[in-house]
């Protein structure tokens, strides 16, 4: 009985309810941690490393960058989406040069799948792949 009722449970828990507003997850691999807390209504959705280090991504967030070392500037625009238990979240960085130099635009995306429990997140060097799972009860922003 017990684990006929977790089989019910556990999907249950993974995939978002259609409204949901809030999810919180626990994600992990060998090496790192993170809680991932995303607001659906607001399109906001932050990650907080094992290292310390926070992250959050609000969809059409902006600033301009600092001068890099050879004096050029970006616009940096955070992006977050939801499709139906897909998150999609990351950055564009826009040129703001006068064209005195060569500069890429850039694209970076990382996924959040509730449904399979998986984290895909992008961190420069490579695609870390973290399981995820329900957080505790209780977990609020």
């Amino acid at each position: 009985m017990r684990k006929a009722l977790s089989l019910i449970v556990l999907p249950a828990l993974l995939a978002p309810p259609a409204l949901a507003t809030e999810i919180h997850l626990d994600c992990a691999r060998a090496n790192q941690t993170a809680t991932v807390d995303v607001d659906t209504d607001r399109q906001f959705l932050q990650i907080m490393w094992s290292e310390g280090v926070a992250e959050e991504y609000k969809q059409g967030d902006s600033y301009i960058s600092g001068p890099d070392k050879n004096g050029g500037k970006e616009k940096v625009v955070y992006v977050m989406s939801v499709d139906k238990s897909l998150i999609t979240f990351g950055t564009d960085r826009i040129c703001m040069d006068d064209g005195a130099r060569k500069c890429a635009e850039q694209h970076m995306r990382n996924t959040l799948d509730v449904g399979r429990g998986e984290l895909k997140y992008n961190n420069g060097d490579e695609i870390a792949v973290l399981a995820c799972h329900p957080a505790p009860p209780g977990r609020r922003f």
